[in-house]
C-alpha cells in the first residue's frame, strides 16, 4: 500500500512539473519579446520604402509620450508594444495597396541636441547606429579650429565624456557608445574677441588713418604746391 501510494504521488506529481516548465518557457519568450522591443515612447522612427522615394511613408515620425505615431492617410497607431518585424508587417498589411515595392525599412531614432560653435545646431534624431564623426557631419562641423578636441558630451547636465576623439577616429557607433535620448553634445563656440583684442584692432585703424592723413599732407605740400 506505502508503495503503492507513492507510485501515485511520483505520476501526480508529472503534470505539475510539465506546467512548471512550459510557464517558464512562456515567461522566457515574454521576456524574449520584450527586449525586442525598440519603440520608445518620447523617441522617433524612420519608415523608407526605397526604391520608391515618392511615397509618403519615406520620413521620420515622432512617438508620442504614449507610445503613438501619426501615419500618413492611416492617422495614430501604438507601435511601443511592438517588435521592429511586427511593425513592418503592420505597414505592409496597412499600406498593401499603396506599397509599390515590398522593401521597407524601419529604424528608431533617438534624440540628440548638439549645441554651440556648430553650423546648424538644434534638436535632432538619429539612428543609434550611426557614428558620432556622421552627426556632425550634419551639424555641418565645428565653427572653432579647437572644437572638436573641446568638444563634451553632457547628460543631465554633467559630462559623461570629455575626450571624443577616439569614438571619432574609430567611427563607433552611438549604440556602443552608450547614446540615450536626450544626451547633449556641447561643441566649443569661437572665441568672441576681447578688451584687447578690440583695443588692438582700433588702434590698427587710428595708425592707418594716420598714415593715409600724412601721406595726404605731404602730397598736398610738396606736389601740389610745388606745381
Amino acid at each position: 500500500m506505502i508503495a503503492l501510494f507513492f507510485a501515485m504521488a511520483a505520476v501526480a506529481g508529472e503534470p505539475g512539473a510539465g506546467n512548471s516548465g512550459e510557464n517558464g518557457h512562456a515567461l522566457s519568450l515574454q521576456g524574449s519579446n520584450q527586449s525586442n522591443l525598440v519603440f520608445i515612447p518620447g523617441d522617433a522612427v524612420s519608415i523608407s520604402t526605397l526604391p520608391d522615394s515618392t511615397s509618403l511613408l519615406n520620413n521620420v515620425f515622432p512617438i508620442d509620450d504614449r507610445g503613438y505615431v501619426e501615419l500618413p492617410v492611416y492617422g495614430k497607431t501604438k507601435i511601443s508594444h511592438m517588435t521592429r518585424d511586427q511593425f513592418v508587417a503592420f505597414i505592409r498589411e496597412q499600406y498593401k495597396d499603396e506599397l509599390i515595392y515590398p522593401n521597407i525599412q524601419v529604424k528608431p531614432m533617438i534624440r540628440i541636441s548638439v549645441l554651440g560653435g556648430v553650423p546648424r545646431p538644434g534638436f535632432y534624431y538619429f539612428d543609434e547606429e550611426r557614428s558620432l564623426w556622421e552627426v556632425m557631419y550634419e551639424v555641418g562641423g565645428t565653427m572653432d579650429e579647437n572644437g572638436l578636441k573641446e568638444m563634451r558630451w553632457k547628460r543631465s547636465g554633467k559630462n559623461v565624456e570629455e575626450n571624443l576623439i577616439p569614438s571619432l577616429q574609430t567611427g563607433i557607433s552611438l549604440k556602443r557608445m552608450g547614446f540615450r535620448s536626450g544626451d547633449q553634445i556641447w561643441v566649443k563656440s569661437p572665441n568672441k574677441p576681447g578688451k584687447l583684442e578690440r583695443a588692438r584692432s582700433y588702434l590698427t585703424f587710428v595708425t592707418a588713418a594716420a598714415s593715409a592723413l600724412t601721406l595726404y599732407i605731404t602730397y598736398q605740400r610738396f606736389i601740389v604746391r610745388g606745381n
